[in-house]
């Protein structure tokens, strides 16, 4: 392998012989994978996967109205179609790229 560079990653040794049996299954290995994820990581020009708690501090309601006040803030009303979006996402209704690509008109 012409021009490689060493990677140390450190994890559990429980997750990583979970990870490595399920990846055995799936016919490639830990080293594969995380050489798929850096690729993705450069194609997308971020995480390749969205990363978020499991559990908001905020309800719905609240967060819409969060982002209501700061947009207020900056002389932005929000239309109600915006309101939607915001809650369709607080929701888990709908990802965020889901939302992106009707904002933008399926443009990518």
């Amino acid at each position: 392998m012409a021009n490689t560079s060493l990677l140390q990653v450190r994890t559990s040794a429980e997750d990583k012989e979970k990870a490595s049996a399920i990846l055995e299954k799936l016919g490639t290995n830990l080293s594969a994978v995380v050489n798929m994820l850096i690729k993705q990581i450069i194609i997308t020009e971020g995480i390749p996967f969205e990363v978020k708690m499991s559990r908001s501090v905020y309800s719905a309601e609240e967060a819409v109205n969060e982002v209501r006040a700061t947009m207020a803030f900056e002389d932005m009303d929000l239309t109600e179609e915006d309101v939607r979006m915001l809650y369709t996402y607080k929701n888990g209704d709908v990802s965020g790229d889901d939302l992106r690509r009707e904002i933008l008109g399926g443009a990518k």
